[in-house]
């Protein structure tokens, strides 16, 4: 009998261990390393896929065994599900989007709206939210064609530059915050195709860099910020990790100049309101370390130390009020939060009076920067 009994339930248990029913082989999907997406005539969407070619991965470099590690396919559709299902035709394999790192739009596109882009990567199971989301100058094709020197594909290029922290680090599930966020505007990280080498007379490549960023009012693009007005942003944002400040020291004091890299920063927005006037002031701490003295300034010396932070203090401060201005006057787009932060603070006050018409107010707002910088270490050399 208890043999009996053994016997069914080891039958039983065969039943009922499914295994990896859904499981797919390799051999039968199209790995997509990077997405594009630009505007054609008619208001026609060209879906541009990076895809693996795994045969040709090899360690750290683009090509190996003499061939591409990857190739371009693009499709046009009036939405992505439709660009999409036409590209699967074109494919022997299935496509697999869950490896994709890097979401590229362009400008025109970007220009038009991007919602209806975000809802497909929000409703398809497959796509990754926390893929970095980038807008170029131009069209997103041309960045994914780019051949990379030191990683396998150039998505990952694109994806290792973002996670070294030069520039803004913004998700598609990032963007997606700020565009249904009320009191704030979404803002992504721009890709430009930039030479290896700087005014060499060599034909050099051209390579993909972080220059800048986009910035929106709602989900269109309506401009550009440079590279220093994008530093700026990461100071408003609480966003700034890692760089070098550098100062110019007065000929009254020998010349030169001073470098400086952040150890850690940290900013906070306070809004104030009284008498119906909205205040924004901005306070950051920054801990410093100096990197080099091509000066002539005794860093041995205290009072020295003193004037080293004030320097630094007021390049933060003018970098700060720069991407303000621009960000207040131009583009009319408030990047930074302060609207949410109102509404944090005065919930009432926001949705009776400041909600309908922040887009106005946001350009008269007083906005008060109050940079504290600490200088940790000098060095031993106190002496250039």
């Amino acid at each position: 009998m208890k043999v009996l009994k053994r016997g069914f339930l080891i039958v039983l248990s065969i039943f009922l261990l499914s295994g990896c029913w859904n499981r797919i082989e390799i051999n039968d999907i199209a790995i997509v390393t990077a997405v594009g997406l630009d505007l054609f005539e008619d208001n026609q969407l060209r879906l541009s896929l990076q895809v693996a070619v795994p045969s040709q991965l090899g360690p750290a470099t683009g090509t190996t065994k003499g061939g591409k590690s990857t190739f371009i396919i693009s499709e046009m559709g009036g939405t992505i599900s439709e660009a999409y299902r036409q590209l699967q035709e074109k494919l022997s394999r299935k496509i697999f989007f869950s490896h994709s790192r890097v979401l590229i739009i362009g400008e025109d596109l970007a220009k038009n709206g991007v919602t209806h882009m975000l809802d497909f990567y929000a409703r398809y199971q497959e796509p990754r939210m926390h893929s970095s989301i980038i807008v170029t100058k131009g069209r997103a094709v041309d960045i994914l064609k780019q051949e990379p020197t030191l990683e396998n594909v150039s998505a990952e290029v694109a994806n290792e530059i973002i996670k070294r922290k030069v520039g803004l680090r913004i998700s598609i599930r990032d963007f997606l915050d700020m565009l249904l966020t009320e009191g704030v505007e979404p803002v992504a990280p721009q890709f430009v195709l930039v030479p290896l080498e700087v005014k060499s007379d060599s034909q050099s490549k051209e390579k993909q860099a972080i220059n800048g960023a986009g910035v929106f009012k709602g989900d269109k693009l309506v401009g550009w910020m440079d590279d220093s007005e994008t530093r700026g942003i990461l100071w408003l944002r609480n966003e700034m990790e890692e760089g070098v400040i550098t100062v110019n020291i007065g000929e009254e004091r020998g010349g030169g100049k001073i470098s400086t890299n952040i150890i850690r920063t940290e900013s906070d927005i306070v809004p104030e309101l009284k008498d119906g006037k909205v205040t924004i002031t901005i306070n950051t701490r920054a801990e410093m370390n100096v990197l080099e003295n091509a000066s002539e300034v005794n860093l041995g010396d205290p009072e020295n130390i003193d004037k080293l932070e004030k320097e630094i203090e007021k390049e933060i401060k003018d970098r700060m009020r720069m991407t303000l201005d621009k960000a207040q006057g131009e583009l009319g787009s408030d990047i930074f939060g302060f609207g949410e932060a109102l509404y944090k603070k005065y919930p009432k006050e926001w949705n009776n009076t400041y909600k309908e018409k922040w887009d106005d107010e946001f350009s008269e707002v007083e906005v008060i920067v109050k940079p504290k910088v600490f200088v940790r270490r000098v060095g031993l050399i106190r002496h250039s």
